[in-house]
């Protein structure tokens, strides 16, 4: 039997979308491609509503069967889950409060690809999140790992009590339910052994998909500036090409200069222009692409992850099927796929295909 995840995500703005209802049309569209009417079987785990649902399709007789059964319940997350808060720091936050331990999280999803690791290994062909999104990762409920958790004190009477737990430094803020690439794969949230299984579930030809957003501003300003600049071109730019980049600002230059300085040693005179030649610029947006949580989630499974390339914001089709990268990013699309070797989903939605491993040498400087 082949095996899928799908989750959707709440969305946390509450602006009229419902991510099961494109979790769904992607399970039904999986079916629809399945001509060889082999047995199939769905976890569709709903975030909002707090549900996890396995669906069985199989063919006796050749014709198509579908039963679905809920397997585990959550919390469910509703407009009074989300508001604004001062956290243990006394940081004022809007977004997921605090205490709702029982809502679905990101490491459930996690469980259940290791579960599929230890009893049906091999099995998993695809992994899917609708939802929100941006470079560390899926947005569940848009929450925070502020690393001070407020959390509930058992007692036999009285009234309940908190405290504030101290994480270690690689553990999760309990809090939160959105990844953290930084601990999801590593312990405590995965040791060696959960990641064995956690590898030992995808299918030879299995992958993962993150359907939403990947657009820090700062990669797309910068982007947009150095290919803007003479002396680019969407392909046969050479590595020594000098390059000015006049149209960067300051949250430009301060996260290029962020890569660049333990390579060059000195910082850029200008917080309004960049020169610098075009084999450090093409370092910069490799590296941040392989630090971004497509890229992690990639390795830790030993399987590609359809995800947008950072710089790039996913929208929903027209009429409300699935979703498809903007189509208005075909110069970044151009340089990844040009200059970092990056290649594209197959489906042609516009998601780059981040490899396990994927690594950037750093350049040299004579």
């Amino acid at each position: 039997m082949r095996n899928y995840i799908i989750m959707a995500g709440a969305d946390w703005e509450f602006q009229g979308v419902d991510f099961q209802v494109l979790a769904t049309n992607r399970r039904k569209y999986l079916t629809r491609q399945n001509t060889a009417k082999a047995d199939l079987r769905f976890l569709m785990m709903d975030v909002r509503a707090g549900q996890v649902t396995r669906i069985d399709v199989t063919y006796p007789g050749g014709t198509k069967t579908e039963a679905a059964s809920v397997v585990t319940t959550f919390g469910p997350v509703s407009r009074s889950s989300i508001g604004t808060f001062t956290d243990s720091a006394g940081v004022s936050r809007t977004g997921f409060k605090p205490g709702q331990f029982s809502v679905m999280s990101i490491t459930d999803l996690y469980a259940a690809v290791r579960d599929i690791g230890q009893n049906a290994p091999g099995t998993l062909q695809e992994v899917s999140f609708f939802g929100h999104g941006w470079m560390g990762g899926l947005i569940l409920v848009n929450s925070f790992d502020d690393r001070s958790p407020v959390v509930p004190v058992p007692s036999t009477g009285g009234a309940p009590t908190t405290v504030v737990a101290t994480l270690g430094p690689t553990q999760r803020d309990p809090d939160d339910k959105d990844s953290r690439g930084q601990y999801d794969f590593v312990a405590p949230t995965q040791d060696a052994a959960a990641l064995a299984l956690f590898k030992a579930a995808f299918a030879t030809d299995g992958f993962s998909w993150l359907w939403g957003c990947a657009f820090p501003r700062v990669i797309h300003h910068a982007m947009w500036a150095m290919e803007g600049t003479k002396g680019y071109a969407t392909s046969g730019t050479g590595d020594d090409t000098v390059l000015t980049l006049d149209r960067v600002v300051k949250e430009d230059v301060d996260y290029i200069e962020g890569f660049l300085l333990p390579i060059l040693k000195t910082p850029f005179p200008s917080r309004s222009t960049i020169t610098t030649k075009f084999k450090f610029l093409k370092y910069v947006f490799c590296a941040a692409n392989a630090s971004a949580f497509a890229a992690q989630l990639a390795t830790a499974t030993g399987r590609p992850v359809r995800a947008a390339l950072l710089g790039t914001y996913a929208e929903y089709d027209d009429p409300p099927d699935m979703m498809h990268v903007h189509t208005g990013f075909t110069a970044h699309v151009a340089f990844y796929k040009n200059y970092v070797g990056m290649t594209m989903d197959p489906e042609g939605r516009g998601y780059g295909v981040y490899p396990p491993g994927l690594t950037c040498t750093a350049p040299t400087v004579p």
